[in-house]
């Protein structure tokens, strides 16, 4: 069936009254404003969605600029894996019981605030003591290996090293007088735990020794050890 002119002139003058023409102008259609299309989302990087996700879990601060990490009294009693064994075994076995976290569960949540930690406005000297062991303990291999630094060696410390601005409440861990004290530099800038008279500097942190003596008095009889901490760049320039 064909459509009549009558049908098509009802349609035109509908159309007309609907856009507004007047008397005396030419109709014209009204110009339709380009809606801009949607912006593609961008794909979230990986690192981004797993640090959101440990965030949402309560497992990493989500605030920067912290001065300590949250973990930052009880990395002490997990160091041992990281010390003693290159295959550490209870890992994933519950150790925090405030935290609920496994000794694995709480190194990440640890690294990961490490790097959110507000950097030093100056630069620290911190001590670090470490008493004398005997032969047969399974750690002397490694405290012989540090009682023989010598300047320009490059002490790699596996563990969370716990340390303290002042150097008498260090000699607290020598308890015979005998051992090794080191006196750390801590550059300005550097992210290091700090909470009370405790500085603890992350896992695996390198220090370049700058001296190295004997000092030996009525009392005590140890190796004094100067150490510069590296800055993980200039840590990372020195391993390549």
């Amino acid at each position: 069936m064909g459509i009549s002119f009558n049908s098509i002139k009802k349609a035109f003058t509908a159309i007309k009254s609907r856009v507004g023409t007047t008397a005396g102008k030419s109709s014209v259609l009204p110009v339709v404003a380009k809606q801009p299309s949607k912006a593609v989302k961008e794909k979230e990087l990986f690192c981004h969605q797993y640090w959101r996700k440990l965030a949402e879990e309560g497992r990493v601060r989500q605030s920067p600029y912290r001065e300590s990490v949250s973990l930052h009294s009880e990395l002490n009693g997990i160091n041992h894996h990281l010390i003693m064994s290159p295959y550490p075994t209870q890992m994933d076995e519950v150790f925090n019981g405030r935290f609920h976290l496994t000794p694995r569960e709480m190194i990440t949540r640890t690294d990961i605030e490490f790097k959110n930690l507000k950097p030093t406005s100056e630069p620290i000297t911190t001590f670090r003591c470490i008493g004398e062991k005997p032969e047969f303990f399974s750690e002397y291999p490694l405290y012989k290996k540090r009682l023989d630094v010598k300047k320009g060696d490059i002490i790699d410390m596996k563990e969370y090293a716990y340390t303290s601005p002042e150097a008498e409440f260090s000699k607290n861990w020598l308890p015979n007088g005998k051992g090794i004290l080191y006196e750390i530099e801590i550059p300005q800038g550097a992210r290091v735990s700090i909470s009370g008279n405790e500085i603890v500097t992350p896992r695996s942190s390198k220090f370049l020794c700058l001296d190295a003596k004997r000092i030996t008095n009525e009392n005590e009889d140890y190796i004094k050890v100067k150490l510069r901490y590296l800055m993980p760049e200039e840590s990372w320039r020195r391993s390549t």
